[in-house]
């Protein structure tokens, strides 16, 4: 009887009690919160064990774009040199809203950005720049002046008060025109536009649908050779340099960095670089391009052939496009050293097989290509069971047939890595198939390949498609 009695009090008065101090405590005493943002660690020891090095820009005619298939830009030809030099391959995020840029990379969803960020104090709270990519000076765009009395056209930054100003927003050019204002003082009005870049706004400035634009002078001048009715002579701001943010607690990776552009910087490349991007005619004619992907969404002129023939083995068209620029550069007569031939290179023996050759039309090409790629498809099915791995293991094939990556596979599920797997899997065995150690192992049935070809172009057609994806529509 006396235990129940304690049991009791126990119960009803003693677990209540419990119960309303801890819900006190919780009350009362702040949990601990999350770790923020900028608490993020993830240097450069922590991407070479993910294995690729992530890099933000903005897609433009100068940072990163494609022309007839190839991918190209100055930001991005650096960050693939950079990504090399530390040995690892590069991913590419798109981004042009420069807030987003940053929210980007203080969440981890990249490890830099590679823009063209001015360097100034305020945006060192919020990361670390590295050494100064190049440097620039913001010029005023606006159009000759049709005669002497042309009161739109500005000589001086003075003049500049009551004007109308349009320039891309959340920019290093929409703070200095704010800047601007104050030192002469009186009024600029700033129309900071979000749905057009600095070059759509130089395009709108040469129409003459806009009166003034603010660029950055490198970019200024190569439109200019375009649009020879802009004047952009009058500089707004004082030489300025441009760099790239990390975060601020990536020390490794800013140092390697630091270390890379420190060199690089002064090299032949480098100014060979700056010619194609920013002085070099040319580029405004490639920018100015029906298959430019800053353009329009056109990456050869078999866009219809490979969207057609493309649904007929579930691919994107863009890999399948990816495909073909790696065999042939979109070249119909192209034949290599070893007899293949046509857009998508195929052998005189499988050519045969689907009824054609050298004589055959372009879209003959493609649609024989896609059948045996069908086939291929067809023969790994029941070997490898993921759609998207399976079409890695499919480009393979088509460079060096079934046989050796089935090799290949075994190699990897005899010395324990994953056979349903291509990159840094299967790919390593076909790689070094040719090493006695893989070569005398019983699994191999198809004898000895020097695997280097096909290791790099499986990869090289599936980064270009990833480039594809970052840069074209479906």
């Amino acid at each position: 009887m006396k235990q129940d009695r304690h049991f009791v009090f126990s119960v009803y008065i003693i677990l209540p009690t419990v119960v309303l101090l801890l819900l006190l405590h919780f009350l009362i005493i702040p949990t601990k919160k999350p770790s923020k943002i900028d608490d993020l660690i993830f240097d450069l020891s922590e991407i070479d064990e993910r294995g690729y090095l992530i890099a933000l820009t903005d897609h433009n005619t100068f940072n990163y774009y494609a022309y007839r298939g190839r991918v190209m830009g100055f930001q991005y030809d650096i960050l693939r040199l950079f990504a090399a030099h530390i040995n690892v391959p590069l991913r590419i995020i798109v981004e042009n809203d420069f807030e987003k840029s940053v929210h980007h990379l203080q969440s981890g969803n990249c490890d830099i950005i590679a823009t063209y960020i001015t360097v100034d104090k305020d945006r060192k709270k919020l990361f670390d720049y590295t050494t100064p990519v190049m440097q620039t000076q913001q010029v005023l765009v606006q159009r000759r002046p049709k005669h002497r009395l042309d009161t739109t056209h500005v000589n001086s930054v003075l003049e500049l008060a009551g004007k109308t100003v349009f320039v891309k927003s959340k920019t290093s050019y929409h703070r200095r025109l704010l800047n601007l204002s104050d030192e002469i003082g009186d009024t600029i009005h700033i129309v900071d536009n979000s749905d057009f870049s600095t070059e759509m706004l130089i395009r709108q400035v040469a129409k003459g649908r806009i009166d003034y634009t603010v660029a950055d002078i490198h970019v200024a001048r190569l439109n200019a050779k375009y649009y020879p009715n802009l004047d952009v002579t009058l500089p707004i701001s004082f030489e300025q340099n441009i760099a790239w943010a990390v975060r601020k607690n990536t020390p490794e990776l800013l140092h390697a960095l630091d270390t890379f552009l420190d060199g690089f910087i002064y090299s032949r490349h480098y100014n060979a670089l700056l010619h194609r991007y920013f002085y070099s005619y040319s580029q405004v004619r490639i920018s100015r391009s029906a298959y430019a992907s800053t353009r329009g969404n056109r990456i050869s002129i078999y866009d219809d052939y490979l969207k057609k023939y493309s649904e007929r083995i579930n691919w994107d068209w863009r890999l399948l496009a990816s495909l073909m620029y790696q065999e042939s550069r979109f070249n119909p007569y192209a034949v290599s050293h070893a007899g293949a031939f046509g857009l998508m290179q195929l052998m005189p023996v499988t050519a045969e097989k689907y009824n054609i050759d050298s004589t055959s039309t372009a879209e003959e090409q493609i649609k024989a290509g896609v059948m045996y790629l069908e086939w291929l498809d067809q023969q790994l099915k029941s070997k490898v069971y993921c759609d998207i791995e399976r079409k890695k293991f499919i480009i393979a094939s088509y460079n060096v047939g079934l046989g050796h990556v089935a090799d290949a596979q075994r190699l990897a599920e005899k010395f324990g890595r994953d056979p349903q797997l291509w990159f840094n899997n299967v790919d390593y065995y076909i790689l070094h198939k040719s090493n006695p150690k893989y070569l005398n192992a019983s699994v191999v049935r198809h004898g000895s390949i020097i695997g280097r070809e096909t290791y790099r172009m499986t990869r090289q057609v599936w980064e270009r498609y990833l480039h594809y994806l970052n840069l074209y529509e479906d």
